[in-house]
């Protein structure tokens, strides 16, 4: 059994889906951020850096706690046996595609959402935040034009990546005034990752 530490936002989506297309039994724990509950002694001991999402998994040989997105992705592919190859190259190309969706468009994306809805506008950060996006979506682009999934097969990989994409291409579209044009590949991308059961149990109630 898994405890699934959660508040509603991509990150924790992420998580779901993985503990979702892993098959694990988990139970659900809100962590109500805007009550400052990721600030609790009790969570912190989950959650060191006080985000969410995070997990316990109650093993036989005791409680394992992980926290960051990333690293919860990995622990639930290892422990499942899911979508992570064990043969060196694909294994590495995966970690590298998952650690790219989490870290470099995953992280450029809330800093982006940041500055554009801000009270007080700073061009210039919008404009750095805006190209940074659209060249990590050419870079996705480019290469969902040569495979079917980010590692090749679907795995962990896809996850971080789908759910910031799902929430953000088209927003950053706009923002861009044309330097991202049309992306058939990742659209394609898009459409068969979203239509896996597992996701679609976790993104159905909406972005």
């Amino acid at each position: 059994m898994i405890d699934f530490h959660t508040w509603p936002g991509p990150n924790s989506r992420k998580a779901q889906i993985m503990l979702e297309e892993a098959g694990a039994t988990y139970t659900v724990h809100r962590v109500d951020i805007t009550k400052g509950e990721q600030f609790a002694p009790e969570f912190l001991k989950i959650s060191p850096n006080n985000k969410i999402p995070a997990i316990v998994d109650h093993t036989p040989d005791g409680p394992v706690a992980v926290f960051e997105t990333a690293a919860i992705l990995l622990y639930l592919a290892e422990t499942s046996g899911r979508l992570l190859p064990t043969e060196p190259a694909a294994r590495a190309s995966t970690m590298a595609w998952l650690i790219w969706g989490t870290s470099s468009l995953g992280g450029a994306l809330p800093q982006l959402h940041h500055f554009v809805d801000a009270p007080e506008k700073l061009p210039a950060a919008i404009e750095r935040y805006a190209a940074d996006c659209v060249r990590m979506f050419k870079v996705q682009e480019k290469r969902l034009s040569e495979v079917e999934f980010l590692a090749g097969d679907y795995s962990v990989a896809d996850i971080p990546a789908f759910c910031s994409t799902a929430g953000w291409l088209q927003r950053v579209k706009t923002l861009s005034n044309g330097a991202l044009g049309d992306t058939p590949a990742t659209d394609r991308w898009l459409k068969a990752v979203g239509e896996r059961p597992a996701v679609q149990r976790v993104m159905s109630p909406g972005l």
